[in-house]
């Protein structure tokens, strides 16, 4: 049997399914992300597959495996291996119920992507992506007037981006990431060992305020029809200078 490889369409496709399930090393996982930040068509499958995990957790308790399957399972599986093997039949199961809700009215539900955990999570993600990366960057330059122009024709809007080493707070460059199907710019500034991620999402809206999700530090604010976004595990106070200083008019 043919083994697909991961530039053919098949081999792309279990990759991006073996991505999303957390199934891949770091350098796959960024290899394939950087994939699906290069191909629209990529990015709505990922995104589309995304929103229809989400509906199924919220809209679709978890069962317990039935009793009489339990125990096939157990007497072909040995004791150290069923922790393993929960995970393929949970997923089993699950594509069972995908089929299901494309096939009914109800399909509307796994299309909705409502602003949310799962959007933060997102956020976070890519900063994630950016710490363990050779490079957290896709354009590195500490010129504004370099890092603006090159979001041209990547992104619907190029982000503001500001000079503040003055205060501190050095520009390293941008990168384009992708939420919820869009591709949308990310600045990248450096304090001292500190990376911060500025997401700027135009026509959007973003809670303004700050809080603290998995070890990192988010500030949220909006300006001129753009929501923003700064991720970092800076602690609080400097990260909201930055937000304040990030802020102030050009």
């Amino acid at each position: 049997m043919k083994i697909p490889r991961a530039e053919e369409p098949e081999g792309t496709n279990l990759l991006l399914h073996a991505y999303l399930d957390g199934e891949l090393d770091v350098a796959s996982a960024i290899a394939i992300e950087r994939k699906i930040e290069a191909e629209p068509a990529l990015a709505n499958q990922a995104a589309d597959i995304h929103a229809l995990r989400a509906a199924l957790r919220n809209n679709f308790p978890s069962e317990p495996i039935p009793p009489h399957v339990q125990s096939r399972i157990d007497a072909v599986v040995s004791k150290d291996r069923i922790s393993r093997w929960r995970p393929t039949w949970a997923s089993m199961a699950a594509s069972l119920v995908v089929a299901v809700v494309l096939s009914s009215t109800s399909t509307w539900l796994a299309m909705k992507t409502p602003v949310s955990s799962a959007f933060t999570s997102e956020l976070i993600d890519g900063h994630l992506r950016s710490l363990v990366a050779q490079q957290p960057t896709d354009v590195a330059s500490s010129d504004r007037h370099t890092v603006k122009p090159w979001f041209n024709g990547k992104v619907s809007q190029s982000p503001r981006v500001k000079d503040l080493s003055a205060a501190g707070y050095v520009l390293a460059g941008g990168r384009v990431d992708v939420l919820e199907k869009v591709a949308v710019p990310t600045l990248v500034y450096n304090r001292r060992k500190h990376l911060i991620s500025v997401t700027a999402v135009p026509e959007a809206a973003a809670t303004p305020g700050s809080a603290s999700v998995k070890g990192f530090n988010i500030v949220s604010w909006n300006d001129e029809g753009v929501a923003y976004w700064a991720i970092s595990d800076l602690n609080l106070a400097e990260l909201n200078d930055f937000a304040r200083l990030y802020r102030e008019p050009l």
